[in-house]
């Protein structure tokens, strides 16, 4: 490649290889050798999948998500209360509509203060990027104005890329081998936020409960709450139960829960899955405006209670629920996405999209 000399990644490769986990030390040098641009795409590319066919150790998973914020560029937006992110990650393979952006607007209009991170969608048809972008978000936008929308409007989105440069070593590796990487845990919990103080994170798998639960104990956030659904959606469903560590001020719940547990009637997944990314668009744009299926709102409903219960706004879920409903009802979601867009972004494109998808 240009007569540039890379790096040599092959001994940790072969470690992992030979399922063995790797030092913090062999991380945290593979890291800054990955995120410094000192290796090659081909080398990035073998040292996530070895890493993946081994599985990611919470404290390999930990090392690697203090390197990425070290190089992230951070904001430290001057709010009152607490800032919340939601975010997924990904590789569930379920098709459905982007239901943590629905959750994380909704939750906002609640009266819940949001920083959204967020990139675009690998395995899926839609992130929360693509979503963001088909309806006029700038993702350009500066980290100042970014974090003026957290000010005033209670709601910013932060695009991992324009926040996580270094990031963009590692992006071409990650679309090459097509599956879920270590970068799909770490990239939801690498928030460029300085002052977040709690995190809904969805996980794919069961086991990743418990690896990230360990991963997190020892940072900053006062409340994490990570959950998965049985029926393997990466975010709270109203399919079936869901099983939730819930980690607050140090102390760590489980716990299981059923949709009726906080009055949301059962749906079927397909009742839920999208087929294209303009479907994902329009499914989102509709529970956000409050003319979705009782389904599709219900789940994003479950969603939103969640952070508004780590944003401190509502006791419990079942409050939660009824909170988001309310205001998903008054209208204050669309409000507010209005504004975020006049804010950040072309409001011209958000009308076209109300316009194409009869939302008004």
């Amino acid at each position: 490649m240009n007569g540039e000399v890379f790096a040599d990644l092959r001994p940790v490769v072969r470690k992992l290889v030979s399922r063995m986990n790797l030092s913090e030390d062999e991380v945290r040098g593979s890291m800054s050798l990955i995120l410094g641009g000192k290796v090659s795409e081909a080398a990035i590319a073998s040292f996530l999948v070895a890493l993946r066919m081994k599985g990611e150790s919470p404290e390999e998973i930990s090392t690697i998500l203090k390197a990425i914020k070290s190089n992230a560029i951070k904001i430290t937006p001057n709010i009152t209360g607490r800032l919340v992110d939601t975010c997924g990650t990904g590789g569930d393979t379920i098709k459905s509509y982007n239901i943590s952006t629905a959750a994380a607007i909704i939750a906002c209009a609640a009266g819940c203060k949001v920083a959204k991170h967020g990139n675009r969608s690998i395995t899926g048809f839609c992130g929360s990027a693509d979503f963001f972008d088909s309806i006029g978000m700038d993702l350009d936008t500066s980290p100042e104005v970014i974090r003026e929308a957290i000010e005033n409007i209670g709601f910013g989105f932060l695009y991992a890329p324009k926040f996580h440069p270094a990031m963009r070593r590692v992006a071409s590796a990650r679309e090459c081998v097509g599956i879920r990487t270590v970068f799909n845990i770490v990239g939801p919990l690498s928030n460029p936020c300085t002052n977040l103080s709690g995190q809904l994170v969805g996980v794919y798998e069961p086991s990743l409960l418990e690896t990230v639960a360990v991963a997190m104990k020892n940072t900053d956030l006062a409340e994490l709450m990570i959950v998965h659904s049985f029926d393997g959606f990466d975010e709270l469903s109203n399919t079936c139960e869901n099983d939730i560590i819930w980690i607050s001020d140090g102390k760590i719940k489980r716990r299981r829960l059923h949709p009726k547990d906080v009055n949301v009637l059962i749906a079927r997944p397909e009742q839920l899955l999208i087929h294209s990314a303009e479907e994902s668009i329009r499914d989102t744009l509709q529970v956000i405006y409050g003319l979705a299926t009782p389904e599709k709102e219900g789940i994003a409903a479950m969603n939103a209670a969640a952070a508004l219960v780590i944003g401190k706004i509502a006791k419990d879920l079942k409050e939660g629920v009824g909170i988001a409903r309310a205001a998903i009802n008054e209208g204050t979601p669309q409000k507010k996405l209005s504004e975020l867009i006049r804010s950040c972004g072309n409001r011209n494109k958000l009308i076209e999209a109300e316009q194409k998808f009869h939302l008004v």
